[in-house]
Formats: C-alpha cells, sequence, structure tokens
C-alpha cells in the first residue's frame, strides 16, 4: 500500500519533468532529467567535455600545471601535480616494481617527446604497494625544465603511471616569451 502511494506522488513529478524536459527540448541541448540522474549515478555516459579528468575504474586522474601561462623569460621549470581520486567504494590498491611512481613527457606539435621527466631521475629497485582509500586522493607532483620550449609552440605534457598505461591525463600549454 506504501508502494503504491509512493507511485502515485513520484511518477507524476518524472512526467512533468521528462515533458518539459522534452518541450525545451527545441530551446536548448540540456540533457533530460532521466539522463542526468543516470548520468550521477554513473549508470549513462554522456559527452565528454574537453578538459574533462579521465576516469578509469572509479579513479579520476586529474593534471595540474604551474604556472599558467609559461612564460619562458620568467619559468625555467613548471611544475606538474598529478592526482588520483578514489570515487569507488573500494580500496584500490597499486603495485610498483621501483620506486618510480609517474612518468611526465613533454611533446612538440608533431607528437616528438622533447622531455622525458625520468631521464635524470633516480630510482631504486624497492617495489611497493600504495592504496588509496575509498573517497580519498593520492598526488604526486613533479619539476619539468622549459629548456627544449619555444615561445608559441603548443606543447602537450603527459603523465602516466610507468605500471599502469591506462592511468594518464595530459593538457595541452603555449609558452610565452
Amino acid at each position: 500500500m506504501k508502494l503504491r502511494f509512493a507511485a502515485a506522488l513520484i511518477v507524476p513529478v518524472v512526467m512533468t519533468f521528462s515533458a518539459r524536459a522534452s518541450e525545451d527540448a527545441d530551446a536548448s541541448p540540456t540533457p533530460s532529467l532521466m539522463t542526468r540522474t543516470l548520468e550521477i549515478l554513473h549508470l549513462k555516459h554522456g559527452a565528454k567535455p574537453k578538459n574533462a579528468p579521465e576516469v578509469h575504474h572509479g579513479v579520476e586522474v586529474k593534471l595540474a600545471v604551474d604556472p599558467l601561462p609559461v612564460k619562458l623569460s620568467d619559468t625555467r621549470e613548471i611544475k606538474v601535480t598529478v592526482s588520483l581520486f578514489n570515487w569507488t567504494r573500494k580500496y584500490v590498491h597499486y603495485d610498483f616494481p621501483t620506486s618510480q611512481r609517474i612518468e611526465i613527457l613533454v611533446k612538440d606539435s608533431s607528437g616528438k617527446v622533447v622531455n622525458t621527466w625520468s631521464e635524470d631521475q633516480s630510482f631504486t629497485n624497492d617495489p611497493a604497494t600504495v592504496t588509496v582509500n575509498p573517497g580519498e586522493r593520492l598526488e604526486y607532483s613533479a619539476f619539468v625544465a622549459t629548456r627544449e620550449m619555444s615561445a608559441g609552440q603548443p606543447y602537450m605534457i603527459e603523465v602516466s603511471f610507468p605500471s599502469y598505461p591506462d592511468l594518464k591525463a595530459q593538457e595541452q600549454v603555449t609558452p610565452v616569451k
């Protein structure tokens, strides 16, 4: 009896919202209430915005570059920060065979690698497991030299986790003089 009563209250509301959404479909490209609800519950994926972070198995990968814009006359290196957000309800474990956790590549507009962060770093052969708790984040920062960059040329900064090729993020920067 209570279920029928609740359904009698909810169904007209949903019908009203979906009717309004279909009336406004020509006015703006906003998704319907049902579509938005499914996207929030991660049951349906909408169109991905241009700068949307990558999400792999409930883990979101974000990349931040500082300073922006990159002024080559003032900046010898830029700070690159990658964050992993665990949006799941389970612990996420990452196994690393060495002390290296991230790799940063700087590529020019043709895709040629102009700088590899790990080339001038030293790593030990100490295997480790890193755990990210549900609802928490893991963050790594590193500095990348700007000596190979030219003003006005676009560069793609790509951060990945060597043991996990699906976990990566990238951002385009165009240095100024």
